[in-house]
C-alpha cells in the first residue's frame, strides 16, 4: 500500500479503543506490500521509518492531541532515529508497531517503536528510538505545554532508560538537559 493510502487510513480509519493514556502502549497492525519490498526480498530499512511516523501519528491520534497540533498548526519535526534491525519482513508478511513515550524534557520527546510479527510478540524484528520535538509559529512548543494538551492536565515526565539515554548521549543530544537544540 502506498504511504499516502497508509497515511488516510491512518488519519481517518477506527481509532479503536477509548483514548489512550500517553504513558501506554500504542498498537498499529500493518502488511508488508510489495512495493515496501527492496531487491533483496524484505522490507525496505527506509520503509520501516514511514511506517514509524504513522505509528506515531496514530499514538497523537489516540491519546486526542492531533486536533491540538492541527488546531494550533503544530509540526512534529524529527530530530534523531536510532534503528536496530534483527530480523527481515518478507513480503506479505503481517507485523505490528508497538509505539511508546519513554521520556521527555523541557524541548523533546523520545519515542521507542518497536516492530514485532504478528505471529510472535515476544521479539522486535526492529527497534527504533526516535527524538521529535513540536515546533508552533513562535518555535519549539515547550513540552510541558503539549503535555497539558495531550493528557489534560500535568504530567511528570518518565525516567528515561539507561538503553534509550544511550542512544541519545552517543549521538549528543544532551538528554535530560533541555538544552539540546
Amino acid at each position: 500500500m502506498l504511504p499516502l493510502f497508509r497515511l488516510l487510513n491512518t488519519l481517518a480509519g477506527p481509532i479503536g479503543r477509548e483514548k489512550q493514556e500517553p504513558d501506554s502502549i500504542c498498537i498499529t497492525h500493518w502488511r508488508v506490500w510489495p512495493n515496501d519490498v527492496d531487491a533483496f526480498g524484505h522490507m525496505n530499512n527506509g520503509r520501516y521509518q514511514v511506517i514509524m511516523d504513522l505509528g506515531r501519528i496514530h499514538f497523537l491520534r489516540r491519546c486526542n492531541l492531533l486536533r491540538g497540533v492541527v488546531r494550533n498548526r503544530w509540526a512534529v519535526p524529527v530530530g534523531e532515529v536510532h534503528m536496530a534491525y534483527r530480523k527481515p519482513l518478507r513480503p506479505f508478511e503481517r507485523y505490528a508497531l508497538h509505539t511508546r513515550i519513554l521520556h521527555w524534557d523541557a524541548r523533546w520527546f523520545y519515542f521507542r517503536q518497536d516492530f514485532v510479527r504478528a505471529a510472535d510478540f515476544s521479539r522486535p524484528v526492529a527497534t527504533g528510538h526516535v527524538k521529535t520535538l513540536f515546533v508552533g509559529r513562535q518555535g519549539a512548543v515547550p513540552t510541558a505545554t503539549v503535555v497539558r494538551e495531550l493528557a489534560g492536565r500535568a504530567l511528570a515526565a518518565p525516567a528515561l532508560t539507561a538503553e534509550a539515554g544511550a542512544f541519545f548521549r552517543l549521538a549528543g543530544a544532551g538528554v535530560g538537559d533541555g538544552a539540546s537544540g
